[in-house]
């Protein structure tokens, strides 16, 4: 991270008003691991006060016992049960209490222990991962925190089951271009980030196999962001003889310049640790006849909503080249991050600290009004040929705004007061879209393999089989009543196999799943079609009734057949 001096020497000689952006971003950087800078401003001298007159009629009143009383200023609205669309990144415990406020369904705070949140808001922990240095040299190992321990980070998944996991946040950027020695965000090469999630994978999924695990969210999905990822891909294949088994896939979204206009690396989004800086997005230079071309990320970008879709949309193509558009995709952070201090009118400056190429300043206002914009994307924004099939072909299953309150990069973009007091316009307008979202569950099996083989041994004649199936919730809401799901032989659901009991709490959003099972036994050698249906008892209102039902074919051999072996 560049110091604060330099920026400023920097920034002193910079040519253009404009400059002052990216230096901006140098100063306060775009990772969440910024030094602690305060940017000030000219301070304007108070008004005279006239002094006050003492009154000749008036005498001292006598001095009398009071009880002060402790004043409550936090404003509340009211609680909105918790959107699991609609996740927030929080930074303190005193924080958390705004979340029923809000109606946020999930948080994080960048790391692997939660605050004491409400039980109705899921917690999303992230590990982080870099790799090891000797000086400005990168070695070819990584470390992770917590460790890869029983008594580490297995400590933490038994304190946190059934909890999604994302591997790391933002390996892709590496220190500023002047100072090697500095640390970005988790700072790792591609090849060495495919062995640390290969092995923090595994060792989840052995201490907690009801876990979910997610790829960590790069800065944003640029073509060398996704060079990055295809490197991740590859190199896990070369590894691991297979595909990365990732649950849910996971995106950063900022629209930022990783160049400067020359090329060289710019310290705002940088280009991607061990990425061609050929592919880096740009500058415009101060000129806004550039904006919009190939390989150009003005400031004004910033909050262009097209070019928001657009890196949408080519993380689901990516998504989809690799075989993995049937899984869900979060966006676990992204709001403005450009800084704004007001030198006159907050709700319309002619000058302010910060401009894009059109002379705009980057205000609380601004900022509303793409939250808003970003929030209709998301919630409308599906595409058959790109979507996740399970959830209305929806390209975001979930999505986060940074930040709560945050004291860095992003400040403007605050959705509580920095007294934690009240809201601000931000998040007052977070919360309104919130509310104005209806509230829905709609549980459903997936599909079950087509054919499920069992044997009979010829002593006996009979065979036994075990029927399992995965149930998940597209809704936007967690359900509160535990639901029945029966297996049966028969169409109409008159000749139960067996069931099972999924418990209240069974997440929305696609990013949760519940495993039920149960033994079907005395098969004789022969064919038998079986159904599983989720809220057999119908108890559960849901959104949709129509989609409760899966059904697959139990074929039960007379022999076994086995195979070798062969490894190699």
């Amino acid at each position: 991270m560049i110091t604060l001096s330099h920026a400023v020497e920097t920034f002193l000689r910079g040519e253009r008003r404009l400059n002052r952006v990216r230096l901006a971003l140098v100063v306060l950087g775009v990772s969440l691991i910024v030094s602690a800078a305060v940017l000030t401003t000219p301070s304007l001298a108070s008004a005279p006060r006239s002094p006050s007159k003492p009154s000749a009629e008036a005498a001292p009143a006598a001095l009398q016992p009071r009880a002060y009383l402790p004043i409550i200023s936090k404003h509340y609205g009211g609680q909105i049960a918790p959107n699991c669309r609609y996740g927030v990144s929080v930074s303190s415990q005193l924080q958390i209490d705004w979340l029923p406020d809000l109606g946020a369904g999930w948080y994080l705070n960048f790391g692997p222990n939660s605050y004491n949140g409400p039980s109705t808001v899921r917690f999303i922990p992230v590990l982080r991962v870099h790799q090891d240095k000797n000086g400005c040299q990168y070695l070819n190992t990584y470390s992770i925190a917590p460790s890869l321990k029983d008594n580490q980070l297995g400590s933490v998944i038994a304190a946190h089951p059934g909890a999604l996991w994302l591997v790391g946040n933002e390996p892709d950027r590496g220190p500023n271009p002047e100072n090697c020695l500095g640390q970005g965000q988790d700072d790792i090469y591609p090849e060495v980030y495919a062995r640390a999630y290969h092995d923090t994978y595994t060792f989840i999924k052995a201490q907690d196999p009801t876990a979910q695990v997610a790829i960590a969210g790069l800065v944003e999905v640029t073509p060398g962001r996704l060079q990055y990822l295809d490197k991740v891909w590859q190199s896990y294949r070369e590894t691991y003889g297979g595909n990365m088994p990732v649950d849910v896939w996971n995106m950063h979204l900022y629209i930022l310049p990783e160049a400067m206009s020359d090329g060289h690396p710019n310290g705002i989004a940088n280009v991607a640790v061990g990425t061609d800086v050929g592919l880096a997005m740009r500058e415009s230079g101060g000129n806004p006849a550039r904006c919009g071309q190939p390989g150009i990320y003005c400031f004004s970008d910033h909050d262009n909503i097209a070019v928001f879709a657009s890196q949408v949309t080519a993380m689901r193509n990516w998504m989809k080249a690799h075989g993995q558009q049937n899984k869900p995709l979060i966006l676990s952070e992204y709001s403005l991050l450009y800084p704004f201090e007001d030198y006159n009118d907050p709700v319309n400056p002619t000058t302010c600290y910060l401009q894009d190429e059109y002379g705009k300043c980057f205000t609380q206002q601004r900022v509303t009004e793409f939250l808003k914009k970003s929030f209709n994307y998301l919630e409308t924004a599906a595409d058959p040929n790109l979507g996740f099939p399970l959830d209305h072909n929806r390209l975001v299953q979930q999505w986060m705004w940074f930040s709560l309150n945050y004291q860095g990069a992003g400040y403007v973009s605050n959705l509580i007061t920095n007294d934690l007091s009240s809201l601000s316009a931000v998040g007052e307008a977070f919360r309104t879209a919130v509310q104005a979202q209806p509230l829905a569950v709609n549980l459903f099996p997936e599909p079950v393999p087509a054919l499920r083989a069992g044997y009979a041994p010829p002593t006996i004649g009979k065979g036994t089989v075990t029927l399992s199936a995965l149930v998940r919730n597209n809704g936007n809401t967690a359900t509160t009543t535990p639901t029945t799901v029966t297996f049966y032989a028969d169409s109409a659901y008159q000749k139960p196999i067996g069931s099972a009991v999924i418990p209240a709490g069974l997440g929305g959003c696609m990013t949760s799943v519940a495993s039920v099972t149960t033994t079907w036994t005395d098969l004789a050698v022969g064919r038998y079609p079986y159904w599983v249906y989720v809220d057999s008892d119908k108890k559960l209102a849901e959104s949709d009734e129509d989609d409760n039902v899966t059904s697959g074919y139990v074929q039960i051999f007379p022999d076994r057949v086995w195979l070798p072996l062969v490894v190699y």
